[in-house]
């Protein structure tokens, strides 16, 4: 039972904690390194000294005490241990502290304790229920998203050795238990990955030798001595040699079982009694074993088996109450091994379901699907029903399968099925039955099912497939090219295993020449067909299946094609709408036709993404199938459409900025409307991927006025949210695409814009670019323009210290914007004059100016730029010593800051505060706060003003006493 409110970690696998009822990632990963160390030193106090060469190894940052207290506070905020009773800070470093199951490789430990016990004791049965719970722990390669260190080395080897180990105590259980037969294929797997432990060589002899299959036992034996002496030059150890002579002087008979085999609870099983004229039922029900077999490299979906397993457990023993029949569905697209995954899990179930296992293809996506009245008279035949006395309607021949079901613990695998209406007469009545079906629709009408809904395997998953099939060393000698191949095949199972398969057959070809094929999109599909295995058919299959809705509705298969056309990483259904040109209601239907399908992913209410693969193949398909002319009508219609709404956007966020000219262009989808600041800026965040995306496709597209327009009404939101890197690539090719079409003022624009991003991290390229902007507008004569440029030339010579320039540039400015009448550049031109001054020493003038400034900006409600006037004014107010009105004017700028989001102006304003602090004696107030200053400042990127701010960190842990 897990108790809530105690936080949890999990280290076998990528690393996790849980806070509450919810299992979480840490994205930061020296935040992940410095947690992992203290997880794996087993509730012992880690000094900094240790934790700074477990994070930085041999090249440590200045201050790197600093950086560990802000991490580990930053870990408490996280996993919500706001006191510090989890991660305790303890001279002189740091502890975790847990309880005895609140770490997951404790907790396996235990129980790998207890099952060496009950083995030890002859009760074998309990030993494989406690090792196969050990083992259901591991959720992939332990510590697998901890970057490497020789602390993180060596306890991998060392859980993973640990692994091992009980994976041997659960075969040898399982051999006791009579299940000699059903380990002989993961013995196999494992000596191959671990060809020289002799103790899984042993067991895989006495499985073969139990399961009366001496002869291979003997030829595992002849395997083992020769890879032995290969790698090793010797023989294998006694053991293994008395174990083989001891098959040798073995008799033809099977060897016996020390114990009899597991036993099942008692069931009860109701009489059959028919009249003489029914069916024929023999005597002694079959034990129909018709599962395909379980694939030997299965890799990943540990946390999809888990629950499978989890959710068939609850499937009534002996003469409990048997309720309603357990029924899971595991629907994706195609190739995401949703037949792989039902038939290794219900391999896994076999014990669970003593009375045998029924498998069916319902053929479900091809154009003829198995009948559910065929596939209830081949049941039937598998339960003993003579085959004349199978019933002739479909509803006879269910009620009789219900009826030989009844009492008896089977498990029912129904893959590929099309629709509920196949499924449910296949459905057993019993409630001490199992069924697990597999779809590539989701099959919302299907009742009770419990949904499984298979995503792509992760990056980690994905390797370790591709290892299974290729070999670990092969890809360790390629890695870049093996990265390649694996970004390529998006994590779909179907193109890793044709990747592999191509490889492991091809051992002349190298990683790289696998990876070169693979990276023309246009080739890409094509070069993922082996043998019988390809991913284009695989589509084809599903999206042959598309339906059409009727004539006033978009037709899902030309949505499908004319999505593929979208280069953005995922697409809101408004946008949808305008690709389309089609109402959003319409819109919402056939996308979700498109989702139910597996065609497309629904990652929230009304925004969709495809599989790398399958937007490729959407592409494939809308060039193939959609005339060019169309083509280009909808990317216009979209892109459009997103220029006017991050133009509306704009206009809320920063109304006081110069606006983009739009034209008259017609929209035949409204653009969105925004009623407040928030939902302006929770669209711009939701959307900047794509917005970034559509800037790039504008311009690989030729439209090159979207080009640079974009950006341009996307700049307010970069600005208010400190999205430097976006704010640089979306302008560098909307200046590209300006000077393209010649368009003097467009050029002008993305300089300024581009000037004012490279402000504060490249300040000669800043000014650089606002001197180009100021000569263009002097030569087309834009007054409000050149007021804007000499603004930012301005700031940018306060940042160079150019400081008599600065004044000089920015009176120049004051005085166009005042003739203007533009109160918001008025504003800002005394902002600068205000700076200026105070660099000069003149502080009575900076002041006077910034109050001005200040006013400007209250009267015209722009928030942002008051709580820049705030800060600047208390950074002047500190200058001469009013430390009481510094803190005043700063605390209310912070506030602002925060209330909007604004992470560069909290971090400028927090550094201020700590310089305040460290004046007026308090040291570790300033301390706290520089901290966070820079902490944001490197998360955003900005090395510069980071290392200013970690300069002062330094000078306050050298004056400490």
């Amino acid at each position: 039972m897990e108790r809530s409110g105690i936080t949890r970690f999990r280290i076998l696998g990528p690393l996790e904690f849980r806070s509450g009822e919810t299992w979480s990632g840490i994205g930061a990963p020296k935040w992940r390194a410095l947690l992992a160390a203290l997880l794996l030193n087993d509730g012992q106090v880690v000094s900094t000294d240790r934790l700074t060469d477990e994070l930085w190894g041999d090249e440590p940052p200045a201050n790197p005490a600093n950086l560990i207290a802000t991490y580990v506070h930053r870990l408490r905020g996280l996993i919500g241990d706001p006191d510090g009773r989890v991660l305790v800070t303890r001279a002189p470093g740091y502890q975790v502290v847990v309880g005895p199951d609140e770490l997951d490789a404790t907790r396996f430990a235990r129980l790998v304790a207890a099952g060496r016990t009950a083995l030890a004791s002859g009760e074998a049965a309990r030993a494989v229920e406690l090792l196969t719970e050990a083992l259901d722990l591991y959720r992939g390669p332990p510590l697998a998203d901890v970057p490497s260190s020789e602390l993180v080395a060596t306890e991998t080897d060392r859980l993973e050795e640990s692994r091992v180990v009980a994976l041997g105590l659960r075969i040898e259980a399982e051999i006791e238990c009579g299940e000699a037969g059903g380990v002989v294929g993961e013995l196999l797997r494992l000596t191959a990955g671990h060809p020289l432990r002799e103790e899984l060589w042993g067991l895989l002899m006495r499985a073969l030798r139990t399961a009366g299959r001496q002869a291979e036992a003997l030829e595992a034996y002849e395997r083992a001595r020769q890879v032995i002496g290969d790698e090793l030059g010797v023989d294998p150890g006694p053991s293994l040699r008395q174990l083989h002579q001891e098959i040798l002087e073995a008799d033809a008979r099977p060897a016996p079982r020390t114990v009899p085999p597991r036993t099942v609870p008692p069931r009860t099983v109701p009489p059959r009694t028919v009249p003489a004229t029914g069916p024929v039922l023999s005597p002694e029900p079959l034990v129909p074993s018709q599962l395909p077999a379980d694939i030997p490299d299965f890799t990943g979906r540990a946390g999809q088996v888990e629950y499978l397993c989890d959710l068939f457990a609850d499937v009534p023993d002996g003469d409990a109450g048997a309720g309603a029949v357990v029924v899971s569905l595991v629907a994706g697209a195609g190739g995401l091994g949703k037949t792989t995954l039902a038939v290794h899990v219900a391999h896994r179930l076999r014990t669970r379901f003593p009375d045998g296992q029924l498998y069916a293809n319902l053929r479900g996506a091809s154009d003829q699907p198995a009948t559910p009245a065929d596939v209830l008279a081949r049941f039937l035949r598998e339960l003993a029903v003579d085959g004349a006395q199978v019933p002739a309607s479909e509803d006879e021949r269910a009620a009789l399968y219900r009826t030989r079901l009844a009492g008896r613990r089977i498990l029912v695998v129904l893959d590929d099925a099309r629709d509920a209406a196949q499924v449910r007469p296949l459905v057993p009545g019993s409630g001490f039955c199992g069924v697990l079906i597999t779809s590539r629709n989701l099959l919302p009408d299907l009742a009770g099912g419990r949904l499984v809904d298979l995503d792509v395997l992760d990056e980690d998953e994905a390797r370790a497939l591709l290892a299974e099939i290729v070999g670990a060393d092969r890809l360790g000698a390629e890695p870049d090219a093996t990265d390649q191949v694996l970004t390529a095949c998006a994590g779909l199972p179907l193109a890793i295993r044709i990747a592999g398969v191509r490889l492991a057959a091809r051992a002349g070809w190298s990683i790289q020449a696998l990876a070169g094929r693979l990276a023309d999109e246009r080739r890409r599909i094509d070069e993922f067909k082996a043998g019988d295995l390809a991913v284009r058919a695989c589509f084809q299959v599903s999206f042959d299946g598309l339906s059409a809705v009727g004539p006033e509705r978009p037709d899902p298969a030309r949505a499908f094609r004319l999505l593929g056309l979208w280069r953005g990483p995922s697409i809101s259904l408004p946008a949808v709408s305008a690709l389309l040109a089609e109402p959003e209601d319409h819109v919402a239907d056939c996308l979700e036709m498109l989702v139910d399908a597996h065609l497309l992913q629904s990652l929230a209410p009304d925004r969709y993404r495809f599989h790398d693969l399958l937007r490729v193949y959407a592409a494939e398909k809308a060039e193939a199938e959609e005339p060019q002319p169309d083509r280009d009508e909808a990317v216009l219609r979209v892109l459009t459409w997103y220029l006017h709404t991050a133009e509306a956007a704009g206009r809320v966020i920063s109304p006081q900025h110069a606006r983009v000219p739009l034209g008259d262009g017609h929209l035949p989808r409204p653009a969105l409307a925004f009623a407040s600041l928030e939902q302006a800026l929770e669209w711009c965040e939701t959307e900047r991927a794509d917005l970034v995306a559509a800037a790039r496709q504008a311009a690989t597209s030729s439209l090159h006025e979207i080009a640079w327009k974009l950006p341009a009404a996307a700049m307010s939101f970069f600005y208010r949210r400190s999205h430097w890197a976006d704010w640089v690539a979306t302008h560098s090719g909307g200046l590209d695409s300006a000077r393209i079409l010649g368009d003097r003022l467009a050029e002008a624009w993305m300089l300024n814009n581009l000037g004012m991003a490279f402000g504060l991290q490249r300040k000669e390229q800043a000014i650089g670019c606002f001197e180009e902007a100021l000569a263009i507008y002097r030569e087309i004569g834009d007054q409000q323009g050149h007021a804007r440029a000499a603004n930012n030339v301005a700031q940018a010579c306060l940042r160079l210290s150019r400081f008599p320039e600065a004044l000089q540039a920015a009176r120049r400015s004051l005085a166009v914007q005042q003739q203007a009448g533009d109160r918001y550049g008025e504003g800002i031109a005394l902002g600068n004059l205000g700076d200026a001054c105070r660099e000069l020493g003149r502080f009575d003038e900076a002041i006077d100016r910034l109050e001005q400034a200040l006013v400007i900006f209250r009267e015209l409600g722009d928030q942002h730029s008051e709580a820049d006037s705030l800060s600047d004014l208390g950074d002047v107010y500190l200058a001469t010593g009013r430390l009481g009105e510094a803190l005043s004017c700063l605390h209310a700028s912070l506030a602002i800051w925060r209330a909007n989001g604004e992470r560069h102006g909290q971090a400028a304003t927090l550094s201020r505060l700590g310089l305040a602090h460290k004046r007026a004696g308090r040291p570790q107030e300033a301390r706290e706060l520089l901290s966070e200053a820079h902490f944001i400042l490197a998360e955003l990127g900005d090395h510069g003003q980071a290392a200013e701010v970690n300069a002062g960190l330094a000078e306050l842990t050298e004056s400490a006493p």
